[in-house]
């Protein structure tokens, strides 16, 4: 089952607790970013599994969180690695530090 994560939860969260992966493209970090996290692009992450936190929360996020999803599944299937999707994505996140 995936796990997800809403940003008013994120935003909750204690910084020394979690690990936040952003799997966006490089170019799309002009939009902006969650600060804190370490850029992963979603074609690379399978491979860069050691950069992964063994000991906090990961939260993989991209844009709308479509494609972070698969991620999320794929990181368990493969690499037995549970990590948290982030519900929206950047975009939800967004809205809610705006407010």
């Amino acid at each position: 089952m995936l796990k997800e994560i809403t940003p008013e939860e994120l935003i909750n969260k204690s910084p020394q607790t979690i690990q936040i992966i952003d799997i966006r493209e490089p170019y799309e970090l002009v939009d902006g970013y969650i600060l804190g996290n370490i850029n992963i692009p979603m074609g690379d992450i399978l491979e860069k599994t050691n950069q992964l936190s063994k000991t906090k929360d990961i939260i993989i996020y991209c844009n709308t969180g479509n494609r972070s999803k698969p991620v999320v599944h794929m990181l368990k299937k493969l690499h037995n690695i549970s990590t948290y999707n982030l519900q929206g994505g950047y975009k939800d996140f967004l809205k809610i530090i705006a407010k």
